[in-house]
């Protein structure tokens, strides 16, 4: 898993990543009808592309990153740069839909087992829920990912150089 002011462990090469980038994913069009976006979601920001990235790869798909860095965002809130660009969620209002919209796409990629099915929105599950080529279970063991301990297999990020 390179950074970008790393050098990738893998060269010449597309490297195989367990995410997912709105701002950078290239795929055939089945790809957004297979694995839609999920319209009960409002106000979710941090999640929507994990939660695009696990369905994806539950539904057969292979996420890959170029070994080069290619493109970047700033999230720097306070850089000059951005210049007090205005965010979306800022017009929540007190709404609590980011929370709800939060447990129900955990609950959807299976990311909180602990979640009672009661405490998050079914709509659409089906439509929206993991796909059937792959277990999800898979990806996270592949990817160091411990859902039960909301934490990461050290191993799994850390590259020795050839």
């Amino acid at each position: 898993l390179a950074q970008p002011e790393e050098k990738a462990p893998l060269q010449d090469t597309p490297m195989l990543q367990p995410f997912w980038a709105a701002g950078m994913s290239f795929s055939r069009g089945h790809f957004l009808v297979r694995v839609p976006y999920d319209c009960c979601l409002p106000l979710l920001f941090q999640g929507e592309e994990i939660s695009i990235g696990i369905r994806g790869w539950t539904h057969g798909y292979d996420p890959y990153a170029p070994h080069t860095s290619v493109i970047f965002h700033e999230y720097a809130v306070n850089s000059r740069r951005r210049k007090g660009i205005h965010t979306f969620w800022e017009n929540a209002h007190g709404s609590n839909s980011a929370q709800k919209a939060m447990r129900r796409m955990v609950a959807l990629i299976k990311m909180a087992p602990e979640l009672s099915p009661s405490s998050y929105d079914h709509q659409d599950e089906a439509k929206y829920g993991l796909g059937a080529k792959r277990p999800v279970e898979l990806f996270y063991k592949l990817f160091g990912m411990d859902v039960r301990r909301k934490s990461m297999v050290p191993e799994v990020s850390q590259w020795d150089s050839p």
